[in-house]
This record gives C-alpha cells, structure tokens and sequence, in this order.
C-alpha cells in the first residue's frame, strides 16, 4: 500500500509539474527582431554667381554680384559661413552690405556664418544686399588713372558643417578650419 500510495505522489507531482510548465509556456512569448538603420548624416551646400566676372570701377555706379549660397535639401541642421576675402586697398573703393541674416563671427575679418535647419526643399541665401556691390564717390579721376592697370579680387567662399555637437557658430568654423587641415 506503502509503495501505490508513493507511486500516486509521484505521478501526482509529474502531472503538476507537467500542468504548471505548460501554463509558464503558454503565457511566455519571444518578439521579433527590431531593425535599427544606421544612416550618414551630411551637409551639402553650393556657392554660384550668375553675373559677370568683372566689376568696373566707375565712382558712384552699381555693380551687381548675384553670390548665393544654396543649402541642399536634406542637408542637416548646419552652421553656414561666407568668408569674403579681398586687398584692403579695395576697401578704398567698394562698398556693400550683407543680405539680412548673415552674423559677423566675432573677432574674425570677414567671416560671417547663419544657421540652417534640415528641410525637404532647397534654401537659398544671398550673400550682397539687393545683390549690388557699389563703387565710392571718393574714388577720383586720378586715382582711377594711378590703379588702371591693377586687378583687385575679392573671393566669396562658402562652408558648412553640421551644428551636432558644436557648442557655438565659432565652435563649428574652428572645427571646419581642423577638418580642411588634416
């Protein structure tokens, strides 16, 4: 009798044993895999000019210099430069104002930066006010005749680099001068 009434508990704990680990199995479940994409960021811009390439310099007349600078849709949120770059004698003669917007980075000549926001669509900046660069009254007859053969230059340039983990517009354009360097 002994040896049934062991024979029954142990069949007993089986059959428990059996019932629990079904029950555990029936409320567990596994999900599918999540894919994580993994993607480039990057910062696509261009500089075009659509006027000619000389400037007469005639006292008091109107240049146009059509500069515009282009962020690239899907581009990510940027700081945007132009370093405008020219012989100091040139300044003499030449005067212009920035299109609204551009900021002097601070404590460097000639660099001024805008900041940028990720968009679907193509954003365009000017770079001259109206587009015009104007030649000063102050220049005279024979100051002209003195320069002729001269040819100043003035470069615009642009850059770009993404505002991700750039503390400020100076933080970024040292790191885009690090970046051109190396």
């Amino acid at each position: 009798m002994k040896k049934k009434l062991i024979t029954s508990i142990i069949t007993l704990c089986v059959v428990v044993t059996m019932g629990v680990g079904t029950v555990i199995a029936y409320f567990a479940s596994v999900s599918g895999p999540v894919v994580n994409t993994f993607t480039v960021g990057e910062v696509e811009l261009e500089l075009t000019d659509n006027t000619r390439d000389w400037i007469k310099l005639i006292p008091g007349a109107t240049a146009e210099r059509s500069s515009v600078v282009t962020v690239v849709k899907g581009s990510e949120d940027c700081y945007v430069y132009v370093k405008l770059e020219q012989p100091s004698e040139l300044s003499e003669y030449i005067s212009y104002e920035l299109e609204e917007g551009w900021i002097n980075l601070g404590g460097i000549d000639g660099v001024y930066y805008r900041e940028v926001a990720q968009s679907p669509v193509n954003q365009k900046y000017h770079v001259f006010k109206d587009d015009e660069i104007s030649i000063n009254t102050t220049l005279t007859k024979e100051k002209a005749a003195e320069i002729y053969d001269y040819v100043y230059v003035m470069n615009v340039t642009a850059y770009a680099i993404q505002t991700f983990e750039m503390e400020s517009p100076a933080d970024g354009w040292y790191n885009l001068l690090a970046e051109m360097e190396g």
